[in-house]
């Protein structure tokens, strides 16, 4: 099998590679995270720049990174979910709920959501309730979209989002606004994923009266559809 080099993998895009270290192999004052994740006994905790704690080691995950005032961390804890099952042993998974922090280490969301999708800004959370359902608010508490409005919500990039409603066998798919307007309708068989990608337009289908897929592209900037 080929060796990678470490560097291979942190740089793919969405790498989240981390390197632990001893602490006393650490040098903080060369470190310009704001909130710094360290580990005690098998949690994770977040210090600042002072080595002061500010966040207890009590999480099982954290995923971002803290580098301006406008950034935000989720942090994660473990829990189990389990049903029984007649014939055999009870089925039981790992899940996470998930929280998110300031660059204080001040909760803005405590931790009970199964996903929080964070835009590109900072600005505007998509979160998933534990029942499933979704709804977007801003960065200060503020209801965009609320709670079960549409089946499925994708996190924003430059101020637009993926919704869709319906089944698993029949999505039709559009795209929303940071103010919650839908700018292309709820009327597309797929639209590509556009979330962090840095892409001027995305590509939609469609399936005409024939029942024959149909593939154009929606421009991010200027909503000028082509199909």
């Amino acid at each position: 099998m080929e060796q990678k080099n470490i560097k291979d993998h942190a740089n793919k895009e969405f790498s989240n590679v981390r390197v632990a270290v001893d602490y006393n192999d650490y040098d903080i004052e060369k470190d310009t995270r704001l909130l710094i994740p360290f580990s005690y006994y098998q949690h994770y905790g977040m210090m600042n720049r002072s080595g002061e704690v500010v966040v207890e080691p009590k999480y099982d995950l954290i995923l971002d990174s803290c580098r301006e005032d406008s950034d935000v961390v989720r942090v994660g804890i473990y829990y189990t979910y389990g049903f029984n099952r007649a014939t055999k042993e009870p089925s039981t998974y790992l899940r996470t709920k998930w929280g998110l922090l300031n660059c204080k280490g001040e909760f803005i969301l405590e931790p009970e959501y199964k996903q929080i999708g964070v835009s590109d800004d900072n600005q505007i959370l998509t979160i998933q309730h534990m029942d499933g359902q979704y709804e977007v608010i801003s960065i200060d508490g503020k209801v965009i979209i609320p709670k079960g409005k549409y089946a499925w919500i994708d996190s924003f990039d430059g101020g637009l989002s993926r919704i869709c409603v319906g089944d698993c066998d029949k999505k039709i798919w559009g795209i929303i606004n940071s103010c919650g307007i839908i700018v292309l309708p709820l009327k597309y068989s797929n639209i590509w994923n556009f979330y962090k990608k840095k892409r001027i337009e995305t590509t939609i289908e469609a399936i005409d009266e024939f029942g024959c897929k149909r593939v154009g592209s929606f421009n991010l900037i200027t909503y000028e559809v082509n199909i």
